[in-house]
């Protein structure tokens, strides 16, 4: 026997997990597509908003990149930059200073006999040094005893050396010369003299005091209780050391046939920005030659750390104009005909193709193009080091035009005028026109002009939007001034300031773009989501208000169906 199941034609809403529809329908409607197509009318707009979030969301990451990019290339050149925008830490790459040293006997290692360090302070020259003493520490030793047992001597002595502060060092019954010795190393950061146990025989020892600096004397003398220092054999019965091992000495040495004498073998103090550390005396006859020299090697390398730079911008760069061989824009590239960077594009190709502003063209030795320095343009516009016989010639022989190159320079008729800030990448010449009283400046013209220029206290700042926007100059005066000055911008000043005009992460253009971006994606995010919220309302309704129909047309086919069997019945009676 077997079971047939049959369903009514009725409308059921079902809810399975988080969707709800409707089973069945009596009216013959396809009651879902007809909801779905009106919750997608709805949502429609979120599908738009979310669409423009998602590429906004790349276009940030876009602007991200370049201002990464960006930093990295003002990294890059900030060593090659002038005093005004060197970042905090980084020292110019021009002022770098090498030593070398040279024996006169051909047998003898010059860097056995002493090694030299240079800062930036150092000038470049040669000189002749000869070193007869080294620097000694004063030792003295006591008697040999054993270390373990208990002296019995109660009293106190002073200790120090001469660069040292005199401490007072307590000995009790119970001490032991272990003991002593590490009370006196517990004051030796005071004192200056260092002590140990140096072993002589099996269990016998003796303490040895060592000046922790050379050339430094040691001071010892009993002051309470038992001679401590006498009777472990430090003193003698007068209160002179008795094992003296080795006095305190001043290293001797000659530089350029004068004699010159230190307490230590580091010798800073001789040659500005030489620091000289002797390891060992000269043989009789022989000198050894210092040069001090410029060391083109930071600046090699802070050229190539920049053409690295550049050239992985301006790659990202292109990615974001590339349009492909069907001339349809790559999908990766999310600033394609952005305003910004054209303009970030264009400026940046002007300072790698323009002429340096700092450079003096009407010198035969300057340097204006980086092309004089080897520096080429490839097929795909990148950067390359195609001639480095030409930069290793301009560092050689040319390297105060290569600085002005990189470099940028301030000149002015007065030189109570200081320039502190200078975020512009526009070479100028103008003359400031500056009235004042007791009270200090009361205002200024440019060349007869107001209005480009801002007062603020006895600082001069460039007006937003002007040629003169991102220069701060400050000047105490209570008289007028009329002052000329010439501005001219170097190459790495120049995309120092440009990377801080568009890259600076707090108030830079990218950054404005970014967090305009990133306040709209907020607002529209906020917008998709409240659309969605009204739709799955929308949708609920809809889903019950046909429910109902579905049920109502459902009832009545009822009623129509017990009608007709009624009539037929009543008909064939």
């Amino acid at each position: 026997m077997s079971t047939v199941a049959t369903t009514a034609s009725t409308g059921t809403v079902v809810t399975t997990g988080s969707t709800t529809y409707i089973s069945s329908t009596a009216s013959g409607l396809d009651t879902s597509s007809l909801i779905t197509t009106a919750v997608a009318t709805k949502t429609a707009v979120a599908d738009a908003i979310d669409a423009k979030v998602t590429a906004n969301t790349n276009k940030i990451s876009a602007y991200t990149e370049v201002q990464t990019l960006m930093n990295d290339l003002s990294s890059a050149v900030d060593s090659l930059a002038s005093a005004t925008n060197l970042a905090s830490g980084v020292d110019s790459v021009f002022d770098n200073t090498t030593a070398s040293l040279t024996s006169s006997d051909a047998s003898v290692s010059a860097s056995n006999v002493m090694s030299a360090t240079t800062t930036s302070e150092a000038v470049a020259g040669s000189y002749d040094l000869t070193v007869s003493q080294l620097a000694k520490s004063m030792k003295v030793a006591s008697s040999t005893m054993d270390d373990t047992t208990a002296l019995g001597l109660s009293g106190t002595f002073t200790l120090g050396a001469a660069d040292g502060t005199a401490a007072t060092i307590s000995v009790t019954s119970d001490m032991t010369l272990s003991d002593i010795a590490s009370a006196i190393s517990a004051q030796s950061g005071t004192t200056g003299v260092n002590a140990t146990l140096i072993q002589v025989s099996s269990g016998q020892y003796k303490l040895m005091l060592t000046s922790a600096d050379t050339g430094q004397a040691i001071t010892a003398t009993a002051a309470s209780g038992d001679d401590v220092l006498n009777s472990i054999g430090v003193t003698d019965s007068s209160g002179n050391f008795a094992n003296l091992i080795q006095s305190a000495q001043d290293a001797v040495m000659t530089l350029d046939g004068t004699t010159i004498t230190s307490a230590s073998n580091t010798v800073s103090d001789v040659i500005p920005g030489v620091t000289l550390s002797l390891d060992s005396t000269t043989a009789s006859g022989d000198t050894i030659t210092l040069t001090v020299a410029k060391d083109t090697s930071g600046v090699t390398s802070a050229i190539n750390n920049f053409i690295t730079a550049y050239n992985n911008l301006h790659d990202y760069l292109q990615t974001q104009e590339q349009v492909g061989s069907d001339g349809t824009v790559s999908s990766t590239a999310y600033l394609f005909a952005d305003t910004t960077l054209r303009s970030l594009t264009s400026e940046l190709n002007s300072l790698i193709t323009g002429a340096s502003g700092s450079s003096d063209s009407s010198s035969s030795s300057s340097i204006s193009y980086l092309s004089q320095l080897g520096l080429s343009l490839t097929s795909s516009n990148d950067l390359e080091l195609s001639g480095s016989s030409v930069l290793s010639t301009a560092l050689a022989s040319n390297s105060t035009a290569l600085q002005d190159f990189f470099q940028s320079s301030f000149t002015t008729s007065d030189s109570s005028l200081r320039l502190i800030s200078n975020e512009s990448t526009n070479s100028l010449s103008f003359t400031l026109d500056i009235t004042a009283d007791s009270s200090g400046i009361t205002g200024v013209t440019v060349n007869g002009q107001s209005g480009l220029f801002t007062v603020s206290g006895n600082e001069l700042i460039g007006a937003t939007g002007t040629a003169y926007a991102g220069l701060t100059f400050a000047i105490n005066t209570t008289s007028d001034r009329s002052i000329s000055v010439n501005l001219k911008q170097g190459l790495a000043d120049s995309i120092v300031s440009l990377a801080n005009q568009y890259a600076d992460t707090s108030s830079g253009i990218l950054q404005k773009q970014i967090s305009s971006l990133t306040s709209t994606d907020t607002s529209l995010s906020a917008q998709s989501s409240t659309i969605r919220t009204n739709a799955s309302s929308y949708e609920t309704t809809l889903i019950n208000k046909y429910a109902t129909m579905e049920t109502e047309i459902s009832s009545a086919k009822t009623v129509q169906e017990l009608l007709n069997t009624i009539l037929n019945g009543t008909s064939g009676n």
